[in-house]
């Protein structure tokens, strides 16, 4: 018997879920929960969790799926969202699969068990995600995208770079722009910075 937990920003998910794999008789359902910390105080133990993207305290998927990871159990990340940023994260922070939600019982029960069993769970739209190279940045674009990813202020990336907080504006509106041509618009830059090869500052 295959232990499922389910770790999901929707009280009403759990329910759901369960109602979808009432035909999957080597799948329990052991225990649901909001967030991470709730689930790893709580719960009994779980051979697969299934992790939304996005929970009601904030954390960051790819920090959750490490934490879960430690634990012990392997994760299916199941979200509505299935951007290349969101998928490459918790892919690399060990996830073993990634499905985005739907109904289809055969495709969740199925990738259940593939990631129980040590398999790798990604569609083929998904893998292919994964491979992609991210878009192409100029070294300037690269460089304030560093500065500003790695937690300097807009003053300090300006400052630091020998330019203006207006030229540092239109590297970081660049970038955007890049991605926002690939269909994957992005609010805030510095969720991008795992996408390119850290760099190293002089004197650093």
């Amino acid at each position: 018997m295959i232990r499922v937990a389910i770790v999901d920003n929707d009280k009403l998910v759990p329910a759901g879920l369960r109602a979808l794999l009432t035909g999957a008789d080597d799948i329990d359902v052991v225990h649901a929960a909001t967030t991470v910390s709730v689930h790893l105080t709580e719960a009994p133990p779980a051979d697969v969790v299934l992790l939304d993207l996005r929970l009601e305290d904030g954390t960051d998927a790819a920090a959750n799926v490490a934490r879960l990871r430690r634990s012990g159990a392997r994760v299916l990340v199941f979200s509505v969202h299935g951007e290349r940023r969101h998928v490459r994260a918790t892919v690399r922070a060990g996830a073993s699969g990634y499905l985005v939600k739907d109904d289809d019982a055969t495709k969740l029960a199925d990738a259940i068990r593939s990631v129980h069993n040590g398999q790798v769970a990604l569609t083929a739209e998904l893998m292919s995600l994964i491979n992609d190279d991210p878009p192409e940045l100029s070294p300037q674009e690269a460089r304030a995208l560093y500065l500003y990813g790695t937690g300097s202020t807009l003053a300090a990336t300006a400052r630091r770079m020998g330019v203006t907080i207006p030229t540092v504006r239109s590297y970081l509106t660049r970038i955007r722009t890049k991605w926002a041509a690939v269909a994957e618009p992005v609010d805030d830059v510095r969720t991008l910075i795992d996408e390119y090869p850290p760099r190293t500052e002089a004197g650093e």
